[in-house]
C-alpha cells in the first residue's frame, strides 16, 4: 500500500512511454475528499509533468483511483471504467490510459 504525498514530484520520475504525447486536464480528489483539484498532465518523449490548472478535468480520479493509475493498475480504459473512474468521454479516458504501457514499477506482490 502506498500514498502519493507530492503529486508533482511523484509524476516526474515515474517512467513514461517514449511515444506518448498527450496533454490532458485531470480532476483529482483533494486531500479532504470534499473538493476536486484541477491539474494538467503532460506526457511527452518519456517524461511527464503535472501542474495545477484552471481547466475542468476531462477525467476525474479519487485518491485511490489515482494511486491505482499511477502504479499501472488500469491496463485499459474498460478496466478503469469498471473501477469507477469518471470521464467526460471514452476518448479522454483512453488518452489517459495510454500512459499505462509499462508494467507497474512498484512491487505489488510480497
Amino acid at each position: 500500500m502506498f500514498r502519493i504525498l507530492d503529486l508533482q514530484e511523484a509524476v516526474r520520475p515515474r517512467g513514461w512511454p517514449d511515444h506518448v504525447d498527450i496533454a490532458i486536464p485531470v480532476a483529482i480528489e483533494s486531500e479532504n475528499g470534499e473538493t476536486w483539484d484541477q491539474y494538467l498532465l503532460e506526457v511527452k518523449g518519456g517524461a511527464a509533468q503535472i501542474a495545477k490548472a484552471h481547466t475542468a478535468g476531462e477525467v476525474r480520479l479519487t485518491r485511490r483511483q489515482l494511486t491505482v493509475w499511477y502504479a499501472g493498475g488500469y491496463r485499459t480504459a474498460t478496466a478503469a471504467r469498471l473501477a469507477g473512474v469518471d470521464a467526460r468521454s471514452e476518448a479522454a479516458l483512453k488518452r489517459l490510459m495510454c500512459t499505462t504501457e509499462y508494467e507497474p514499477w512498484l512491487p505489488d506482490h510480497f
